[in-house]
């Protein structure tokens, strides 16, 4: 064997076994990213790296909520916290919690007003003017913004004025009848007389006290609508518990409120709220017992939900709004102090568009143009030539020639061009277009702010490669 095919047959063998190796290391390594994405965690829970004290849900639905709520609940019931859930949207979106938590052993307090009745003594130990003053703030928001704020004075003053004469239990009915006293439309013989006789002289030597004027009767003949509206609403007496016992440490509280008829429904919301915001002022719930969520809060108003988001930080308390659509008045509460904001599905096309604009717009480049230029050209030529001549020697020649030439050439050009646009970050269609459990959360951390999407199906923690950790930052 010759000496270079001797080198040629050891260079084959040598490359041989070298690409057996790579071919081995390339099994290796896809068999090893096969075994890494198997085993990969695939969800991850969505933590407030912000910590804020509120969170304000908007948009979603029934299902929405609801799911939000078990997947939030759950998390906070099996920490020791506690959850105290005010359902005012009509659709009892705690039930699921309320299920799951008597699943798991968690004390759980439920709550029906008026279906339940009011409690026989609605005062909760407020002192008369402090009651007047919570029932006057409940009806202000009745009123449209920019009205009268001295018919907020006068509210409380009447309703004090009965209030304070009231010796027994203090209810809806009672203070309608001491408003009918003030009005002179009671009528003493009727049976069951809800006031004692002690109270009716007081109330009656109260009448020219109150005053006559027409802006005086005006308002206490709204004022006694109002009241005589929400007794007709009692049936069936309850006892219920204290407001500083509803939040407590590993306790799901839920207060919910259903009535056929949609205005004392409306009342009984607000007055329920304001109670509520009364203890919170008062210190009656204890700091850090848990989290408060309104569930259906966008018709209280811009005022009150500030006044309860600012009652709540002071308190420790944190808070959650779930409220169904970004409406105009409420659309300022968009990433108030110490707060994140969490967006599901908006069907309207203005909303998705109002928190698309709060979400932001971004850098991007996209593409703009795509041009394809096609072209063909052909040729074709014919030639003819002859010639001849002789030479000295006597020789003769001669010659000629015929010839075509033809060509065709074909050619094709792309291009594109790319452009830097300043757009939105989330498209309003693609916040229209969530599923039922779908999210973003918006919040700003000190180191800049965070847009992440989520989905809170509680199904999720049941399918495999679930982190039970948020994921690492970048």
């Amino acid at each position: 064997m010759s000496v270079a095919k001797q080198e040629r047959e050891e260079l084959r063998a040598t490359h041989e076994a070298a690409f057996e190796r790579w071919k081995t290391e390339v099994l290796a390594h896809d068999a090893a990213e096969r075994r890494r994405v198997d085993t990969a965690l695939r969800w991850f829970p969505v933590h407030l790296a912000s910590r804020p004290r509120r969170v304000d849900v908007y948009g979603g639905t029934a299902d929405g909520w609801a799911a939000l709520l078990v997947t939030l609940g759950a998390s906070l019931l099996a920490n020791g916290k506690g959850l105290w859930l005010l359902d005012f949207s009509h659709q009892t979106v705690g039930r699921e919690l309320a299920a799951l938590a008597d699943t798991r052993g968690v004390p759980v307090v439920r709550v029906e007003l008026p279906s339940a009745s009011a409690p026989p003594d609605l005062s909760w130990g407020l002192s008369p003017e402090e009651l007047a003053e919570v029932l006057a703030e409940a009806l202000s928001t009745l009123r449209p913004d920019g009205a009268d704020v001295d018919l907020r004075a006068t509210d409380a003053s009447l309703l004090h004025s009965v209030l304070e004469r009231l010796d027994g239990a203090v209810t809806f009915g009672r203070i309608a009848s001491g408003l009918e006293v003030l009005l002179r439309v009671h009528e003493p013989d009727r049976a069951p007389e809800p006031l004692s006789a002690r109270e009716l002289d007081s109330l009656t030597t109260a009448i020219d006290v109150v005053g006559q004027s027409e802006r005086i009767q005006n308002e206490l003949r709204f004022v006694y609508d109002v009241m005589r509206l929400l007794a007709r609403a009692q049936h069936n007496p309850l006892t219920l518990p204290a407001p500083d016992q509803w939040l407590a440490p590993g306790q799901l509280t839920i207060l919910s409120t259903h009535d056929v008829t949609e205005r004392r429904k409306d009342v009984i919301d607000r007055v329920v709220f304001f109670l509520i915001l009364h203890q919170l002022r008062r210190g009656r719930v204890p700091a850090d017992a848990g989290t408060l969520v309104i569930a259906g809060a966008e018709h209280l108003g811009r005022s009150a939900l500030e006044a309860m988001a600012r009652q709540a930080r002071v308190a420790g308390v944190r808070l959650m709004l779930l409220m169904t659509h970004v409406r105009e008045d409420i659309r300022p509460l968009l990433g108030g102090q110490d707060s994140a904001t969490v967006l599901m599905r908006l069907g309207n096309a203005e909303e998705a568009k109002a928190a698309a604009e709060f979400i932001g717009h971004g850098h991007k480049f996209v593409i703009n143009q795509l041009t394809r230029q096609v072209g063909e050209s052909h040729s074709r030529g014919r030639s003819h030539s002859y010639g001849g001549g002789d030479s000295e020697t006597g020789g003769w020649s001669t010659s000629w020639q015929n010839s075509v030439d033809s060509s065709t050439t074909d050619s094709e050009t792309r291009g594109e061009t790319v452009s830097r646009v300043y757009e939105f970050t989330v498209e309003p269609t693609q916040i229209q277009s969530l599923p039922p459990t779908g999210l973003i959360l918006i919040e700003t951390s000190p180191q800049s702010r965070r847009v992440v999407f989520g989905d809170c199906n509680p199904a999720i923690t049941l399918l495999p490669h679930v982190a039970d950790a948020p994921r690492l930052p970048e």
